[in-house]
């Protein structure tokens, strides 16, 4: 329940505490205790310029902001998967990822390790082979690559329906959720 002075459809006073409303007057003698109405909930609304209105008389955001705003809603839901999943690296490992897979699939198509001279090096400061290495390197690749897909086609997906989106309420009502594969 609210209460509350309106003017063109605009709150100029809103409270949920009766007696507090009252108790501003003092501060605005333009306004009168009478002029006080009694609202429901579902009666009053907030614009996006932070105002309350009533039902139906909230200015809303340009289609444009509101979609834009949603976008980056749905770009960051994606963004925070993918980052979570190579998390455990540090950034100047991450640079190397494309280049030690071209390294593996180089190396396990000809066996010459002169194809894979990052790859000879990491393995070797691991202890480990390179046919080893080459190995892990291909599942670890294939895997984000699953999953990088999974979770970059429902980003498009979601963007598919913000782009159809006509209305700043069907914006709003566009759930951004975002599954990861189990």
């Amino acid at each position: 329940m609210k209460y509350g002075i309106v003017k063109n459809k605009k709150f100029v006073l809103i409270d949920d505490d009766l007696q507090r409303l009252k108790n501003t007057l003092p501060f605005m003698p333009q306004y009168r205790a009478e002029q006080i109405a009694e609202y429901a909930d579902d009666e009053v609304e907030q614009g996006h310029d932070g105002n309350w209105y009533k039902k139906g008389h909230a200015p809303q955001k340009p289609l444009e902001e509101a979609k834009a705003e949603k976008l980056a809603e749905i770009n960051a839901a994606c963004d925070r998967i993918l980052s979570e999943a190579v998390s455990t690296y540090p950034e100047t490992e991450i640079l190397t990822f494309d280049q030690q897979t071209a390294e593996a699939k180089a190396y396990q198509a000809s066996g010459d390790t002169e194809d894979a001279p990052l790859l000879s090096a990491l393995a070797q400061g691991r202890g480990m082979t390179l046919d080893e290495l080459a190995k892990r390197v291909i599942a670890k690749h294939t895997a984000f690559t699953a999953l990088s897909g999974y979770v970059i086609g429902q980003r498009q997906a979601l963007e598919d329906r913000l782009n159809a989106c006509t209305t700043g309420e069907a914006i709003r009502s566009l759930a951004v959720e975002i599954a990861v594969p189990c």
